[in-house]
């Protein structure tokens, strides 16, 4: 019997209640929870909310615990994750946060796939990613539903290459384990993630018994939230003869607009999707928002191919670096009905600016751009996907209606202002791979 099987005969006990309560939820001072009849199980409206947010079904899973109290903070076990909510937080979004479950349970591996790597051993042409954070690589499927479904702010860092487990492939992260099932190969099951909720729950004994419903408590239904929208924000870099990670081949983006034009997708701006976020507008039934990084002199090529198709993109511009466009062209640009957005003057990492550095690469940028536009600049994109409290702090204190992250998928949320998610997409991409982000 493999450890797969294992966990799933153990799960089933302690679904059965045949493993005595550990831990007591923390009942009376939480009214505000849900109840998901499939397990048995209450959940804090906060951490309801953060279910969606989080990915839902497939990321999250359902919950196989009660809440209950932990080192003085709310925590909460799901099949794929452990939740904690941060009061110290409270307000922004890292009020509820996953834990590092792969950390805890891979503490103790000692296998060479977890042994961090000296230096980057990728190809310079490679569009698979190297994290020097932990010395590990990540690509193929893996690296896909990693960018697809939440990056960086869901699963962390890889803390190990591929392996294999029980006869399948496998990799951890700070807060996930992905699992290769090729059986599945063809569907959005190819890739999932491994029960590290319940696996902690095991380790650490934690009641995961169904209870009866309390009184009162309403059924959590699993319909998506209003103001919120399975819309995929795609990130390019640069536009030329090269195909890399940072550069597409013009004729490779003419062949994508192609793509969605045929598929019957509808190029928005992200001032039209904020106007439906927060109900002042609507959108088209495929709606795509098509984002380029740094204003880049070759931009003015990928506008004209976006016009030849009756489309328009969201170009962030960067005023201090690269070989950007003239102001006349962000100009004509404005004016032909494309977005313009503020990327910084010098491309910094602001988590890591001074406060006045922070204000004039936010602020002065917008100022600068809407100068030379003539028109709102209304949305900022962080350099190098590298943002922070202080920082979103800073963008929503400068007047921006919202701010888009460098990565984490598709799908914009009310609750996601300030770091709507973007798919990047290389300049290596082959056309189904590109298709299979998108849909």
């Amino acid at each position: 019997m493999t450890r797969f099987h294992v966990l799933l005969v153990v799960t089933a006990v302690l679904l059965c209640g045949l493993i005595a309560p550990l831990t007591v939820a923390a009942q009376g001072e939480h009214d505000d929870h849900v109840y998901f009849s499939e397990t048995g199980h209450h959940v804090p409206q906060i951490f309801a909310d953060a279910w969606w947010r989080f990915g839902g079904l497939p990321i999250v899973g359902y919950p196989v615990s009660e809440p209950f109290e932990r080192d003085g903070m709310l925590v909460q076990h799901f099949e794929r994750v452990v939740m904690e909510w941060h009061t110290q937080h409270a307000g922004s979004r890292y009020e509820v946060q996953l834990e590092l479950l792969g950390n805890r349970l891979a503490a103790d591996r000692d296998e060479p796939a977890f042994a961090a790597l000296d230096s980057n051993p990728l190809p310079a042409d490679d569009p698979a990613l190297w994290f020097p954070e932990t010395g590990h690589t990540l690509e193929n499927a893996f690296q896909e539903f990693w960018e697809r479904y939440g990056g960086l702010q869901v699963f962390g860092y890889p803390i190990s290459q591929e392996l294999q487990e029980d006869g399948r492939n496998v990799q951890y992260f700070e807060r996930a384990r992905f699992e290769w099932w090729p059986e599945h190969s063809g569907t959005v099951y190819v890739v999932q993630l491994g029960h590290l909720g319940v696996e902690a729950a095991l380790d650490s004994g934690v009641d995961t018994s169904p209870v009866e419903r309390r009184p009162g408590a309403p059924d959590f239904i699993m319909v998506s939230p209003e103001r919120a929208f399975d819309l995929p924000i795609l990130m390019y870099h640069r536009v030329g003869n090269d195909a890399g990670r940072y550069e597409i081949p013009l004729w490779r983006l003419e062949q994508q607009l192609d793509w969605l034009q045929g598929n019957g997708f509808t190029a928005v701006t992200l001032g039209e999707v904020y106007d439906a976020l927060y109900g002042s507008g609507g959108l088209p039934a495929r709606p795509v928002v098509l984002t380029f990084d740094d204003g880049w002199s070759s931009h003015w090529e990928a506008a004209a191919a976006l016009e030849q198709r009756g489309m328009r993109g969201v170009f962030f511009i960067t005023l201090d670096e690269q070989p950007r466009m003239p102001d006349w062209q962000i100009r004509d640009l404005a004016a032909r009905g494309h977005e313009i957005g503020a990327h910084t003057n010098l491309h910094p990492n602001l988590t890591l600016a001074s406060d006045d550095r922070l204000w004039t690469e936010v602020s002065g940028n917008r100022q600068r751009l809407q100068a030379i536009s003539g028109s709102a600049v209304d949305f900022f994109a962080y350099p190098y996907g590298a943002y922070d409290g202080r920082v979103i702090a800073a963008v929503e204190a400068a007047g921006y209606r919202g701010a888009v992250a460098a990565w984490g998928g598709r799908g914009v949320s009310h609750d996601l202002r300030w770091t709507q998610p973007r798919v990047e997409i290389t300049g290596t991409m082959p056309l189904e791979t590109f298709a299979s982000l998108v849909q």
